[in-house]
């Protein structure tokens, strides 16, 4: 089978965490098949009806035309190869991005899965927030799970499970944490990439609360930085020049960067979600409503602007709890795999 995955490849590492946790759990029920992307990255999928890119550039002259050539699906070819598409969670399911691929799937009649579709607010099922193609996808779609009570309240009409996010089946193994030795923090900037930075406010109280996870724990634990985008790089050795960080441009060996640690503590949904796939206990740094999804992941959730005490003592009942909660991660991981087999088992 031709298996159609709507993700972004080489933007944000945490949208193909999820593609990982859909592959994985697919994988389970279908067995071997080709997978086929949907590339959403907003450097080579824009906002435009047709793949074509109108350059100015002099040296090219006003008029040339560049086609879209990554190595994933054409807007001017037909998706006539197709068996399956499956919607990879992110926030960005529908509009003008996904236009070729609600079309397409109406056009080939192709069965259609939504998996751990999230939103940053409510929402209403109704011509004035869907496009005609859109409501008809869903309404014939195979099966529909949401990781936020918003999203799955606004598909309420096309039967919307409510059921943590893929990422959770990111890593295809997991082990029992019986001791915290080395910690993982996520690093995150404000002079970064819009959708890939955080607000000056988020950034200035991650380098607040990281300051003082280091002095309070550094001494017993090893401590180190994840980066997950190129331009937090530069940022790092500028805030914490001798601390290490680690990165790589290749979202599938953040599944070894993560495994090197025992417990994780940052603001991107996905790191926390990757961990949880191991076994890994968490706590998320909350700086948006998106936060809400690692409730699925069994993490701790930290505000932004809460007192430092508060993130210090729940620091400390993980790790003083560490075995217990790795115990119930691992069991969650579980159940949770169960129940998304039984609805492939019975729509599929």
């Amino acid at each position: 089978m031709n298996v159609i995955f709507s993700t972004t490849r080489q933007w944000n590492p945490g949208d193909e965490f999820i593609l990982m946790g859909c592959m994985n759990l697919l994988k389970e029920h279908l067995g071997e098949f080709n997978p086929v992307i949907y590339n959403r990255n907003p450097q080579i999928r824009r906002h435009r009806k047709y793949d074509l890119i109108k350059s100015v550039d002099n040296a090219l002259g006003k008029d040339f035309i560049e086609k879209f050539n990554d190595n994933s699906v054409k807007d001017r070819l037909p998706m006539d190869y197709a068996d399956m598409v499956i919607f990879a969670g992110s926030p960005e399911w529908r509009g003008m991005r996904t236009q070729k691929l609600y079309s397409s799937i109406l056009e080939y009649n192709l069965p259609t899965l939504f998996l751990g579709l999230g939103t940053n607010g409510k929402f209403e099922f109704n011509e004035s927030a869907f496009s005609k193609d859109e409501m008809a996808v869903f309404k014939k779609a195979k099966v529909v799970t949401c990781r936020d009570q918003n999203t799955t309240d606004g598909l309420s009409d096309v039967s919307a499970k409510f059921l943590p996010c893929p990422a959770l089946f990111s890593s295809p193994t997991e082990s029992l944490v019986k001791k915290v030795k080395r910690i993982g923090l996520i690093y995150g900037t404000n002079n970064s990439a819009k959708n890939n930075n955080v607000s000056k406010e988020t950034y200035e109280y991650l380098m607040q609360i990281y300051n003082r996870i280091i002095t309070e724990f550094g001494s017993d634990y090893e401590i180190e930085f994840v980066a997950h985008y190129i331009d937090e790089l530069s940022e790092f050795k500028k805030d914490f020049p001798e601390q290490k960080l680690r990165y790589s441009f290749d979202s599938k060996d953040y599944l070894d960067i993560y495994s090197q640690y025992d417990l994780i503590i940052g603001y991107r949904v996905h790191g926390v979600g990757m961990c949880a796939s191991m076994g890994i206990p968490g706590i998320m740094i909350a700086h948006d409503p998106r936060a809400v999804t690692v409730k699925g992941f069994k993490a701790k959730i930290h505000n932004v602007g809460e007192g430092e005490e508060k993130l210090i003592a729940t620091t400390k009942d993980l790790i003083n709890n560490i075995e217990e909660l790795s115990s119930e991660l691992l069991e969650h991981k579980k159940e949770t795999k169960q129940k998304y087999l039984q609805l492939f088992s019975q729509n599929l």
